[in-house]
């Protein structure tokens, strides 16, 4: 009896977060899009979705879904067969590459992947070199974006030299230096353990303060619940909820439509024989962000 109250007491006296819209425009508006390959059924089906100015939002989705296409339509690399995109209320189908990228800022997966050069400031300069912008100006953006980073220390280190958590805020970098209002990460933590994983989240989260908004697209249900106050799942290509990530793991019958992994959270809520699983969730996840903070 004493091990229930103190369970009970537990659940009641932390309050429990609700989502709530954010009260900042939309910064991006997805309406009504469309999009397949060619000889392909479609990947994405009349797609609508509302981002606004300083979230960080998580797109969850099993493999084969949608959520790459999506990624791609946002930053530019596909175009939408039919529906709109628009950025700061402005049609954005229409942009070049250069335009988009002027706006959505994309980070791969593997870092890796995104250097031209040896030297961390040549690296995080590179982009600005082709854009009218004067040396001083240049070695400005590039000394205080380095600092943002926490990477100022290497500024002349060889990039080789760096860690692979290094590697990844300097990926970042490289693309805050251009001035995006819009951070999208493809399995931002993919292969990083969790020392690494918090160290970049919160960096990413220092980073959503200032205004940027930041999109992760991610199938780590722990990187959804942790960090992210929304989180959009796809299935089929197409939106199938829009919410907390406490009631999306609480909804067991979405979490089996959408095929994604099934939170300890909701076996351990069973177990201890807890029936508002909503409830459990959203605390745990308030308790363990707490933990976290302290920590830190």
């Amino acid at each position: 009896m004493r091990k229930l109250e103190r369970k009970k007491a537990w659940l009641n006296d932390i309050p429990v977060a609700k989502y709530e819209q954010p009260i900042h425009s939309p910064i991006l508006e997805i309406q009504n899009v469309s999009f397949g390959y060619p000889d392909k059924q479609a990947t994405l089906n009349n797609v609508n979705l509302t981002i606004h100015r300083g979230e960080m939002v998580s797109i969850v989705g099993a493999n084969g879904t949608g959520k790459s296409t999506l990624g791609k339509l946002i930053c530019g690399f596909e175009k939408p067969i039919s529906g709109t995109l628009l950025f700061n209320g402005k049609n954005g189908n229409n942009d070049s590459l250069k335009m988009r990228g002027e706006q959505v800022g994309f980070v791969l997966q593997n870092p890796n992947q995104m250097f031209s050069k040896h030297i961390v400031q040549e690296e995080v300069g590179l982009g600005l070199l082709h854009k009218e912008v004067s040396p001083d100006e240049v070695k400005l953006r590039v000394e205080q974006t380095l600092k943002v980073c926490g990477l100022y220390p290497f500024r002349n280190w060889p990039i080789s030299a760096l860690s692979y958590g290094q590697k990844k805020r300097l990926s970042i970098a490289a693309i805050l230096v251009m001035e995006p209002s819009i951070l999208l990460l493809d399995e931002p933590t993919a292969g990083q353990d969790y020392k690494h994983t918090t160290e970049l989240m919160t960096f990413l989260e220092s980073l959503q303060t200032q205004g940027i908004t930041i999109i992760l697209i991610t199938h780590d249900m722990h990187l959804m619940t942790e960090y992210t106050k929304r989180a959009i799942v796809l299935s089929g290509g197409q939106i199938i909820a829009d919410d907390s990530p406490a009631k999306i793991l609480a909804n067991t019958e979405l979490i089996e439509r959408a095929n994604l992994k099934q939170s300890s959270l909701h076996a351990l809520a069973t177990t201890l024989h807890i029936t508002d699983h909503e409830r459990f969730v959203e605390k745990f996840i308030q308790f363990d962000r707490e933990v976290r903070l302290n920590e830190q």
